[in-house]
């Protein structure tokens, strides 16, 4: 061989050494894991970190067919082999046996005859992406779940209208606790304290929250219709039943909640079949012999002593303490008055919302609200507030407006006569006890003028006269 040639032909391997050298660069110092396989899927060339990512030493891989790879489970899906089968470049996500996870580009390289000369793997790990993908993920799904708690949770304190002191706060709390549990709750309290909000609130906060919320009063069903309208019946079962039968409201409120309010109200012979129910979760419809399954939560109310009238026999005993499992007793408005000024906020708010109008309570007419005792509790409060803005042909509503709306006057007690007296006497008497009265509840002179309407030295020239009588 010529020198000459000699020359040319080191010149062109040097050419090649440097084309190699720089390839090895190239993939020794890429973020991507680079793979080089034949036409015929047996692998060539490999990045550094072989063994990092395979758990193989790269000697174990060069040298190996992609059947070979999956084979010994170095990858659950070979990019390669999906290439040598298709001959078209492909994306995938590629699992190795140390768990990590790679998004794949397969790039097949042709000869000038068109036959697969090369198959190009670039591989990035994507594993630390998804986890934190995955995370992301997570914490949104809990950051929805907590607004929607919160939103929730704010929905219902919203309704519960209470000062910070008073027992009402107790009860929410309790609601709050109950409601995490699937146990029978029994509302007690007089007619108006809010049971019913109580219970729509019970199913709010409950995991049942997206499923029926099924309210019934028991009292207002004829007792020849209730029976069929709790546990349905089925066709035929009586002369008018509806063809196919119907669904009781137990059916109705399937995996949701069912609210039998004035549980008082139900006949004995159907306190045993509701007692069934709730014991073994299944009911028989009216007609049938055969059992139907329900899953509901039962909540109860009444305003009336059930453990009295279990006592006097019209209340089943073994009923009683099957709904008595978690007992809320919610008190009357008159023994929880701080509560009053809040409630009436809230009632004037809403009123003035509904009917266009501004209308406000003087500091008397507050007074005026608070000394009532609300034998109606908070549903009487509100029918009050919403007369008053609907009556008062004023924007400012006095004390005055108030008597009229719950007394049905400006008289604030009824005068009794007991025996016959001098009239002079009798006015006197009558005159020293409503002054006296006045004073207990509105505290100045002035106050007192303006709801007697008369004079303030009118007032303090009387209280002096009869301070000193008997």
């Amino acid at each position: 061989m010529e020198k000459k040639q000699l020359e040319e032909l080191l010149k062109e391997l040097e050419h090649h050494k440097e084309i190699y050298e720089e390839m090895n660069l190239i993939l020794d110092t890429t973020f991507d894991f680079i793979s080089i396989a034949d036409g015929e899927g047996m692998f060539l060339r490999l990045s550094k970190g072989s063994e990092e990512i395979f758990s193989v030493s790269e000697d174990e891989i060069i040298g190996s067919s992609c059947y070979d790879v999956e084979r010994m489970g170095i990858v659950d899906n070979s990019v390669t082999r999906v290439v040598l089968e298709t001959g078209k470049k492909i994306s995938s996500v590629q699992i190795t046996q140390g768990g990590k996870r790679f998004m794949v580009i397969g790039i097949p390289m042709f000869d000038d005859k068109g036959r697969l000369k090369r198959i190009i793997n670039i591989s990035r790990d994507i594993t630390e992406i998804e986890k934190l993908n995955n995370r992301l993920k997570e914490t949104e799904e809990l950051l929805d779940w907590y607004r929607y708690e919160m939103l929730k949770k704010q929905e219902c304190e919203e309704t519960f209208i209470y000062n910070e002191a008073s027992s009402m706060k107790k009860i929410f709390n309790l609601v709050n606790q109950v409601s995490r549990v699937d146990a029978t709750v029994l509302l007690q309290g007089e007619t108006g304290v809010g049971k019913n909000l109580i219970a729509k609130t019970i199913h709010k906060l409950s995991s049942r929250r997206e499923n029926p919320f099924v309210q019934i009063n028991c009292g207002a069903i004829p007792e020849n219709l209730l029976e069929s309208e709790l546990f349905g019946y089925v066709e035929g079962a009586f002369t008018g039943a509806a063809k196919g039968g119907k669904k009781g409201f137990f059916e109705i409120a399937n995996n949701g909640t069912i609210f039998l309010d004035e549980i008082a109200e139900i006949p004995l012979y159907l306190q045993v079949k509701l007692l069934h129910a709730l014991e073994h979760h299944e009911i028989y419809k009216v007609g049938s012999s055969s059992p139907t399954k329900f899953n509901v939560r039962i909540l109860t109310a009444t305003n009336k002593d059930l453990k009295a009238m279990v006592k006097d026999g019209g209340f089943r005993e073994d009923l009683y303490y099957r709904l008595n499992v978690l007992p809320i007793f919610i008190p009357p408005l008159r023994e929880r008055m701080d509560d009053i000024p809040l409630l009436t906020h809230h009632f004037l708010s809403k009123y003035n919302n509904k009917y266009c109008m501004d209308k406000q309570l003087t500091m008397e007419a507050h007074k005026a609200l608070a000394q009532y005792k609300w034998p109606g509790n908070i549903r009487e409060l509100e029918n009050v507030i919403e007369r008053l803005i609907i009556t008062c042909g004023q924007d400012m509503i006095d004390a005055s407006h108030v008597y009229n709306t719950v007394y049905g006057s400006n008289e604030r007690a009824t005068i009794e006569i007991n025996g016959i007296i001098p009239l002079k006497q009798a006015v006197e008497k009558v005159e020293k006890e409503l002054l006296f009265k006045a004073m207990e509840e509105f505290k100045t002179t002035r106050e007192v003028a303006k709801v007697l309407e008369i004079d303030q030295s009118t007032v303090v020239k009387k209280l002096n006269k009869y301070k000193n009588i008997k």
